[in-house]
């Protein structure tokens, strides 16, 4: 996907929202540890441009891969809309060798545990930071799709967050 429009929501707990993508019928489509490793260049452009530049490892099973992922500013919207460039590598490890050669350097590296599922044509993603608590996570192709989804669950009067996990992940670090 070259577009993410996302609506992200904190939740006390994934469980309810599991039960109801339940009896809607969602499709499960798998649980996956994520560790994002995010990056700043030198002169902090990616924050000054409200980008973000990453590599995602995953563990879906026992299969192991990994993804490089830049995301640019964001664009007015009810919700989360960005443009978003992704792509597989075969190494996670040379990734980074190769973005530190060019002058990046790790900032920021978030795990979280993620049960994926997929209703309406949207991605549902119920994600758990040790750090952050519980999230949930609506991407899809627009809108009101996305709304209708939220709906669905019970979440349309839930406030909206529009930072990345990174973003909270620093503010969280900076207030201890």
């Amino acid at each position: 996907m070259n577009h993410e429009i996302e609506a992200k929501i904190k939740i006390v707990a994934l469980d309810p929202v599991a039960e109801k993508l339940k009896q809607f019928e969602a499709k499960f489509l798998h649980d996956v540890l994520q560790t994002d490793t995010y990056f700043m260049d030198t002169n902090k452009l990616l924050r000054e441009n409200d980008c973000d530049l990453r590599i995602r490892r995953e563990i879906i099973g026992n299969e192991f891969s990994a993804l490089i992922t830049f995301k640019g500013p964001q664009a007015d919207g009810k919700f989360k809309n960005r443009a978003e460039y992704e792509t597989a590598i075969a190494d996670a490890e040379i990734g980074m060798k190769i973005f530190e050669s060019l002058g990046y350097h790790k900032t920021i590296v978030i795990e979280k545990k993620r049960t994926m599922w997929l209703l309406d044509g949207c991605e549902v993603c119920l994600d758990e930071l040790p750090e952050l608590g519980c999230f949930v996570e609506i991407e899809g192709p627009d809108e009101d799709i996305i709304s209708g989804v939220l709906k669905k669950l019970g979440l349309h009067n839930e406030p909206h967050i529009s930072h990345g996990y990174a973003a909270m992940m620093s503010r969280k670090l900076k207030q201890e």
